[in-house]
Order: structure tokens, then C-alpha cells, then sequence
């Protein structure tokens, strides 16, 4: 079973690096008197210089942390990348498909900018394994054999797997401003406290889903540990 569930890499980097090239060069070729045009394509570029700026931090920080912390080597980082991507990049993606609908000279064809677009989903989907293989793994490092403890594991697991408890270690990786996300204009205000610590948690339950994905569940048993 474990060895069915891979992904493998899409180029996330090098195609939003080409993206953000072309969308460079298509600005350069308008008039500056067309500034409608200007701004729309301006406001891609931030969005994809953002994206590409994140990404430079995941692959500079985040990956060699997680990998000195844990003491593994991941053997398809881009993983991480997806790991950390937010739905709100859909949009992204989905915008510059529009956009390039009717461009013979479209740097990414349709296929190749929807399988960026889901690098959000992809996301939720390593969220889901790492929140399963999470509860697996706490149960059999805990597992007391004595029915007069079973209560215990239940509140063992709930200590461990809380979104309070994994938003420490969330904090502690750097995950939270790392994150692929759309530009926003909300301020850290507009948004609810326990909205943060869920989006901590998942974030870290992704982290946990890569590991498991990519190095299997004895791996994860190691790990686990330290975040108790």
C-alpha cells in the first residue's frame, strides 16, 4: 500500500519562474501609456514575484531546518513546497489560463497551468495523510495493553495531535510565513486567533504527510516522539 501513494514532482518553481518572465516581458511590451494594462499585468507579477519569494525561503530554510531536525533527507523537496501551498493560489493560476486563453505564444498550455493550479489541493490531500498517519503512529508508540488504560491513549492522542500543540512546532519550523499563498490585504487582526492555530496545525499535518509519503511510517515513528 505504502509504495502506491507518490506524487511526483511538476516543476513548481521553474514554471512560475517562466511565468513570471513572460509576464515580464509582455508588461515591457506595451506602451506605458497603457496603463490598464500596466496594472493588470503588474498585479500577476507581484503575485508570481511573491510566490517565487516564498519558495526561495522554503528551499533556503525550511527544507535543510526539517531535515537537520529530523535528521532525514527529503527525496523530492518540492513536496514541501506543496506542503505549504494555500488554496488561495488557485486563483492565480486560474486568472493566467484566462488570461493566455487566446496567446498562440502562451508560455505553460492549459494542462501544465491547472496542475499548478492544484498545488493547493495537493496541500489538503498531504494534510489528510499526515492527520491519519499521525493518529496511527501515536497510538502504537503509546499502546498500553492494560484495557484499565485505554481512556489514556484517548487523551494522550488529543494532547499530541492538538492544533494548540502542533502550532508550537509550526512556530518553531518557521512554516506559517512561508506559506504559497495570493496576496492579501487583510492584516493579522482580520483574522480570528483560533483561525491561525487551525492553519498552524495543518500546516504541520502536511509536513507529517510528506514525511510519511516520502520515507514511510518507521520514519514518522521516529519522529513523532519529539513532538510530544
Amino acid at each position: 500500500m505504502q509504495e502506491k501513494l507518490k506524487w511526483n514532482a511538476i516543476g513548481l518553481v521553474k514554471k512560475t519562474q517562466i511565468l513570471r518572465d513572460y509576464m515580464q516581458k509582455e508588461k515591457s511590451s506595451f506602451p506605458d501609456d497603457h496603463t490598464k494594462i500596466h496594472d493588470k499585468l503588474q498585479g500577476y507579477l507581484n503575485e508570481l514575484n511573491h510566490l517565487l519569494e516564498q519558495m526561495e525561503k522554503i528551499d533556503r530554510i525550511i527544507i535543510p531546518k526539517l531535515e537537520e531536525s529530523f535528521r532525514l533527507q527529503f527525496t523530492t523537496p518540492e513536496l514541501i513546497m506543496f506542503a505549504l501551498s494555500r488554496p488561495s493560489i488557485r486563483n492565480i493560476f486560474k486568472d493566467l489560463n484566462t488570461y493566455f486563453k487566446d496567446d498562440p505564444n502562451r508560455p505553460l498550455n492549459e494542462e501544465e497551468l491547472v496542475e499548478l493550479a492544484s498545488s493547493g489541493d495537493a496541500a489538503e490531500v498531504l494534510a489528510l495523510v499526515g492527520d491519519a498517519a499521525l493518529d496511527l503512529a501515536i497510538i502504537q508508540l503509546i499502546w498500553d495493553s492494560s484495557l484499565s488504560k485505554t481512556g489514556r491513549l484517548t487523551e494522550k492522542r488529543k494532547e499530541v495531535a492538538s492544533n494548540q500543540n502542533l502550532a508550537k512546532y509550526c512556530d518553531e519550523w518557521g512554516l506559517y510565513s512561508c506559506r504559497l499563498n495570493r496576496l492579501k490585504t487583510t492584516t493579522k487582526y482580520d483574522i480570528k486567533p483560533e483561525t491561525i492555530t487551525h492553519e498552524k496545525g495543518t500546516l504541520v499535518e502536511s509536513i507529517l504527510g510528506v514525511i510519511y509519503l516520502e520515507l514511510g511510517f518507521t520514519v514518522l515513528l521516529r519522529i513523532v516522539p519529539l513532538m510530544q
